[in-house]
């Protein structure tokens, strides 16, 4: 018989029940939490209570709790980020629950020292990028490929299929949105077709960062696919006809999953949709500390330390710039060695 992980939020003590109401429904003048981020403290919190549970104790806070909790993180083939968010879901709570402050702060202890080991560790997503190196202009390039299978694909159904792949690829290219609030956009609200050209207005549902204007005139031919899906038309009546329902749907209009979306993508590229704010990160790299800003503004991300996280791992992309370069040089300095090989020898004979 397998061994629970989590335990389910119904069977969470009540106590903890309503501190995640709270955490929901944050008083005026506190912090609002995503509803993401709840779904992940619940899971954390969840961690906490089937460990305690399994090593025989109460379902509640305490120091014997928290030292069973941590045993069985680190005995567990974990990434540390992972025990990091498992651990930082606890102290949230323990915070909302008035845990004692001296109590809390040996959980932020542990905190800090999955942190540190956290900044020592390749992530996934940084080793594949690796293996299979890619670039946001990469994706653009898949954009149009699948284009220009889809205008040529006599079966509806893989003409629908490439057309939404190439669309949601250029859009991501060009857009670092979460997938989640890709594939819930509507038209007619989150993006709005005016004369030629197509506007977004969406608000993240992790960070609250609202996209806010005109999207850039590239992308309105993989937009209007999206209206005619290669059929003759206007697409300002059919744009009309569509309002209301998702960019990314069915022949019925009826939704994608987020699963569907994701497959597209990496078929195309090799990679999860999740990659691409690392590529921005990493586009932004040479910009320095301006780079670095504008990166996260772009990708949403009110954290700093969470952006921090993209900067260390966007040295990746310096160091292999430095190595072209210095691939270039070395390469010079050979071709002139040699050329003044040449001369010497040319010159003795």
């Amino acid at each position: 018989m397998s061994v629970r992980k989590a335990l389910p939020f119904n069977q969470f003590p009540r106590e903890f029940k309503r501190a995640i109401k709270r955490l929901e429904t944050p008083k005026r003048g506190r912090r609002g939490y995503s509803e993401t981020t709840i779904q992940s403290t619940i899971q954390g919190v969840g961690q906490y209570l089937a460990a305690v549970q399994l090593a025989g104790l109460g379902l509640e806070l305490s120091h014997e709790g928290l030292s069973a909790f941590i045993d069985n993180l680190d005995a567990r083939a974990l990434r540390s980020s992972t025990r990091l968010t498992y651990l930082t879901a606890v102290q949230a709570i323990a915070k909302e629950v008035q845990y004692p402050a001296e109590k809390r702060r040996l959980i932020l202890e542990d905190c800090e020292i999955y942190r540190s080991e956290m900044k020592a560790e390749v992530p996934t997503k940084v080793r594949k990028l690796a293996a299979n190196p890619i670039t946001l202009r990469d994706i653009a390039k898949a954009a149009v490929k699948w284009r220009g299978k889809a205008q040529e694909a006599i079966n509806p159904n893989k003409r629908r299929t490439y057309f939404q792949r190439s669309a949601f690829l250029a859009l991501m290219s060009m857009m670092p949105l979460r997938l989640s609030d890709a594939n819930a956009l509507e038209i007619g609200t989150h993006l709005q077709r005016q004369g030629n050209k197509w506007f977004l207005r969406i608000e993240s549902s992790k960070s609250q960062f609202r996209h806010n204007g005109p999207l850039h005139h590239s992308l309105t031919p993989y937009l209007d696919d999206l209206l005619l899906y290669g059929e003759n038309g206007l697409c300002q009546m059919r744009y009309v006809q569509r309002m209301g329902t998702r960019l990314f749907g069915n022949h019925m209009h009826e939704p994608l999953s987020s699963r569907t979306l994701a497959a597209g993508f990496k078929v195309a590229t090799g990679h999860s949709p999740h990659i691409v704010r690392t590529l921005v990160h990493d586009a932004m790299a040479p910009y320095g500390t301006y780079g670095s800003e504008v990166a996260r503004i772009l990708c949403g991300q009110k954290s700093v330390q969470i952006a921090k996280v993209y900067e260390i791992h966007a040295e990746r992309f310096r160091a292999q710039q430095a190595q072209e370069i210095l691939a270039g040089i070395q390469k010079g300095l050979k071709v002139a060695m040699l050329a003044r090989a040449d001369q010497w020898n040319t010159i003795n004979h």
